[in-house]
């Protein structure tokens, strides 16, 4: 059931590009933030991250379907049509939506795959 959400839905690329930090500049409301052992990591637009150590320039991709936080398959299948055109990603779920963070030169190519493929399947 919870596949089926996958497959009929449209997915949304943002137009920001996006990076990973352990700094987040103050009022610069983050993407994501996680707390690991080591500190806290962000996810923040790359314009916002000037004079900051930053890491993967990527673009994310929406499933556009509300999805639910028990919901089984969506990331495995997601995943597996991004790992079988060789396109790292890095996944977010959120409350209402799923997040894939792909890197920035793929990100086009990405949505075109999972939009084509997806909707196909």
């Amino acid at each position: 059931m919870y596949i089926r959400f996958v497959m009929e839905d449209q997915f949304v690329l943002d137009p920001a590009i996006y990076v990973y930090t352990q700094d987040c500049p103050k009022g610069v409301i983050p993407l994501a933030q996680f707390y690991e052992k080591e500190g806290f990591s962000y996810v923040i637009p790359q314009v916002k991250a000037k004079g900051l150590s930053f890491t993967f320039p990527c673009r994310c991709i929406q499933l556009e379907a509300t999805t639910a936080l028990d919901a089984v398959g969506i990331t495995a299948k997601v995943s597996g049509v991004l790992a079988a055109a060789n396109i790292p990603c890095n996944v977010i779920a959120a409350y209402h939506h799923d997040y894939f963070l792909v890197p920035l030169a793929l990100g086009e190519k990405a949505l075109e795959l999972l939009n084509s493929s997806l909707s196909q399947a």
